[in-house]
């Protein structure tokens, strides 16, 4: 049972919770407000004093609730260990066992779908200040710190429970396929840009013409390429009478908030402009090698292909890099897949078809790595545009030196969640999903080979 002290230090700290809870939206307003900076320092500092008074508390609640279970396990022990005790084992069969021997594993309280909402506990918690919600999600995080030996000093860092992350796993699969497969590296810490030293111009070696004459010299040139870090947000609506009334599904507000987020990142690392806060995505990236496929047919589109393989091994084979992944939009790889010979025969190796002159090998549908040509792998991305080119109507083909290509992210993103009432006249809830991540195809441009052109228009079936 909880003493009176332990109980009373507990309400301490659930009030010093609130008191950052409520810092942390001032300090939001003020930045977002564009307020004086004389009032965004002191709400800073008043903020830090904050965090600092929570986690003593917070140290002293920990502390002194593991003396009491000490006390107990102590109180427990003296009942006599040589008990024998009967409980059920996982065959299904009963076995007695000495008391000592029993261990208790508490499951965490929002263990699925139809369990305590994982979502309504953190609205509660953090619009409405309800306390019962509050101590709930704290013992979640307590809980999942220990299983996972992280930590998080206050809820800006929430840590969903496992059925989320399992239900929503499949989204980076499903809406990140490029990002997936290049280069991808931990964001620093700290920093909104990263610098990567690149050497545009190398030292050079030659014969001696002949004995005693001065040998080949040339200065290396190093230029140093920025990367800007970029953000990432998205929002979901949501009424409080789904939050508060209704049974709503939360994996169904994860996965939808989650897909956002990297089906952007995707599409930013794939076509993003450089501007106006965007990545600068392969696609845009100067200097990239290039074919260009003039007729929409399998004869004129197939050796392009070949030619930027051929051009980024060219450039990078002396630095051992070569051509490994191949990314497509599916309908591009749909009209390789409709492609027949002069006897209506398949040109291609599908899975449940013969082939007959095949140039590739490869299933019908999917996305992520769909099969193979020119001897790499295939991968279908929905995220590369249809509207490019002079018609606004082409895709692109698009090879890379995977290794060569960068993305750093921060692991733990997309998790923190933040609530807004920026509609409260509408009694609407905003659930924001936000990250960091820096893109970039620049160390090595011609890492990467686009096919472009007519020929890239939409294909006929």
């Amino acid at each position: 049972m909880e003493s009176g002290d332990l109980r009373r230090l507990r309400e301490q700290y659930e009030k010093a919770q609130r008191r950052v809870i409520e810092l942390q939206r001032a300090v939001a307003r003020a930045f977002a407000g564009n307020g004086p900076s004389e009032e965004l320092d002191a709400l800073n500092a008043e903020l830090d004093e904050a965090l600092a008074a929570a986690d003593a508390l917070k140290d002293e609640l920990e502390r002194r609730e593991a003396v009491q279970r000490a006390r107990e396990r102590h109180q427990k022990d003296a009942l006599g260990d040589d008990r024998l005790v009967e409980v059920p084992l996982a065959s299904g069969s009963r076995a007695a066992l000495p008391a000592g021997m029993l261990r208790v594993t508490e499951a965490d309280m929002y263990d699925g779908p139809h369990g305590r909402s994982f979502i309504h506990d953190l609205f509660a918690a953090q619009v409405k200040g309800d306390v019962q919600a509050l101590e709930r999600i704290t013992r979640h995080q307590a809980y999942e710190a220990e299983r996972y030996a992280v930590s998080s000093g206050t809820l800006g860092g929430i840590i969903p429970p496992q059925y989320l992350i399992d239900l929503y796993a499949k989204a980076p699969r499903n809406g990140r396929v490029f990002c997936d497969q290049v280069n991808r590296q931990p964001l620093p810490d700290v920093g909104m840009s990263l610098i990567v030293p690149r050497l545009t111009q190398g030292t050079t070696a030659a014969v001696q013409a002949s004995e005693n004459t001065t040998v080949a010299t040339q200065d290396p040139v190093e230029t140093d390429l920025t990367v800007p870090v970029r953000t990432i947000a998205g929002y979901l609506p949501v009424s409080r009478q789904t939050l508060e009334r209704a049974a709503y599904s939360d994996q169904i507000l994860f996965e939808d908030l989650i897909a956002r987020y990297f089906a952007t990142l995707d599409a930013q690392a794939l076509n993003g402009s450089g501007a106006s806060g965007e990545m600068l995505g392969v696609l845009n990236t100067a200097g990239v090698s290039s074919s260009t496929a003039s007729t929409g047919t399998v004869a004129a589109v197939w050796p392009k292909v070949a030619d930027v393989i051929q051009q980024i091994n060219t450039a990078l084979a002396g630095v051992g890099y070569v051509a490994d992944k191949i990314f497509m939009h599916p309908r591009r790889w749909g009209f390789f897949e409709a492609a027949l010979d002069t006897a209506n025969r398949p040109l291609f190796g599908l899975d449940g078809a013969g082939n007959y002159a095949p140039f590739a090998q490869g299933q019908a549908a999917g996305v992520g790595q769909v099969g193979r040509m020119h001897g790499l792998p295939v991968f279908i991305d929905p995220n590369i545009p249809t509207n490019l080119g002079a018609g606004t109507n082409e895709d692109r083909i698009i090879v890379t030196a995977s290794q060569v290509v960068h993305l750093w992210e921060r692991t733990a993103d997309p998790v923190t969640l933040a609530f807004e009432q920026s509609a409260a006249n509408q009694l609407q809830v905003q659930l924001v999903v936000y990250g960091y991540a820096a893109f970039t195809a620049g160390r090595y441009p011609a890492a990467v080979g686009v096919v472009s052109g007519a020929g890239l228009a939409p294909p006929t079936f």
